[in-house]
């Protein structure tokens, strides 16, 4: 009944009120019956009864407006968006900034004033309903308010989610969300607002972009597969950037990590980086290695020696050098950045 309401003309603040009054009819009928029944004997259990009943009345017609409200603006959130002859315009138009924020939600179905997660999912010869299921389930573990979807080339689905502050971070998404073989999913950042909306939507493309060219497997040797399918802004931004110019940014890693980016000092690469993410704690680092702490300072020893400077976990640059040189060594490249890769 709800979802004919949109298309009928009724508005929203109709149907609050409709709610509204059949709960205070159901209210003065209790209350004839609790004046004139013959069966109430006590004013105390009158009053006892009438308090209960009109809690529970009102917690009933709180849950059930929440829920015919959820149904009424996602229908007509899909009535707006079958009366737009082309959402891709639409959405272009968002992007390039042509419409306002008050065109732009009307035409989009899609508040704007919110904090916008974009993204990418894709998959080589993945159907669009593949794409869009593994979309819906994204926007269900990152409990999104909101979404917005569209086909733009027909080999990636690209969208936005309106997300609560409290929405899981990307390591909780790749533990809970599988995604199918062949599937990828690149994020963007959390942003807010028309600005947000289209700076996620530039992260998301760029870290598409990116991992489609230099991805292939996961950057990590220790993650699991999800890890790889699951790819975030965040995780790549470094790279990104360097991008702009590879050859400066190849020369800059070179510089910094000397030997270290060969493929045979792979573990003690894997061992900086444990260390970094302990912030430079050799105890919790060799704990998460399963090793011996003295094992872990001779490798970082070693490392430091084949890079002729001390290590600190404070070291911007060293860190940086090292965030762009990981990318790669799962292909065994010794030199990071090269084009086509």
């Amino acid at each position: 009944m709800t979802r004919r309401l949109p298309a009928a003309g009724i508005k929203l603040v109709d149907l609050v009120l409709t709610y509204d009054v059949a709960g205070n009819e159901l209210l003065d009928a209790f209350g004839k019956e609790l004046r004139d029944g013959s069966c109430w004997s006590g004013g105390g259990d009158r009053a006892d009864t009438l308090s209960v009943v009109m809690g529970r009345l009102f917690r009933f017609r709180q849950a059930a407006l929440s829920q015919a409200m959820a149904v009424y603006r996602q229908e007509q959130k899909q009535l707006q968006r079958r009366e737009i002859p082309d959402m891709r315009e639409a959405v272009r138009q968002a992007l390039t900034g042509e419409l306002g924020d008050a065109e732009a939600e009307r035409r989009l179905g899609y508040r704007m004033n919110t904090r916008h997660v974009g993204f990418v999912v894709w998959g080589a010869g993945a159907t669009e309903a593949t794409l869009r299921g593994v979309a819906a389930r994204l926007c269900s573990e990152l409990r999104a308010r909101q979404d917005l979807m569209v086909l733009p080339d027909g080999h990636a689905l690209h969208g936005w989610l309106s997300v609560p502050e409290s929405a899981p971070g990307v390591d909780v998404l790749r533990a809970r969300l599988s995604v199918p073989d062949g599937i990828r999913i690149s994020l963007g950042m959390p942003h807010y607002g028309s600005n947000g909306f289209r700076i996620t939507h530039r992260e998301a493309l760029e870290t598409h972009s990116l991992t489609d060219r230099s991805m292939p497997q996961s950057a990590r040797s220790d993650a699991p597969a999800d890890a790889s399918r699951i790819v975030s802004f965040r995780d790549v931004a470094a790279l990104v950037f360097a991008s702009r110019d590879v050859e400066l940014a190849r020369h800059f890693v070179r510089s910094q990590l000397a030997g270290l980016v060969e493929p045979r000092h792979s573990v003690l690469r894997e061992t900086l980086r444990v260390w970094f993410e302990e912030l430079g704690s050799p105890t919790r680092a060799a704990r998460r290695l399963n090793v011996h702490v003295n094992t872990l300072v001779k490798r970082l020893n070693r490392a430091s020696d084949i890079v002729a400077r001390p290590l600190h976990a404070g070291d911007f640059a060293f860190r940086y050098a090292f965030e762009l040189s990981r990318i790669h060594h799962m292909n065994g490249v010794s030199e990071p950045l090269e084009r086509g890769h």
